[in-house]
């Protein structure tokens, strides 16, 4: 079911079958209640890592690198 309260095109009014709705997903999208991840950036999984290497060792690695990006 398609919301046309709830789009993800990128404007306020949104067409519908019998006129125009208020986006509000873009509303909360302006206010920081929605955050989207920026395209320049992109985020790393915690799984995407060289085979072998458990999932503590990657978390480990992402708790490291979390930590050097703060300083």
């Amino acid at each position: 079911m398609n919301l046309s309260f709830w789009s993800d095109e990128d404007r306020l009014f949104v067409p519908r079958l019998l006129g125009w709705s208020i986006n509000f997903k873009f509303i909360a999208k302006k206010l920081g209640w929605i955050k989207t991840p920026s395209p320049a950036a992109p985020q790393e999984s915690v799984e995407a890592a060289p085979s072998g290497e458990t999932r503590e060792a990657r978390l480990r690695r992402a708790v490291e690198r979390s930590r050097s990006e703060d300083r």
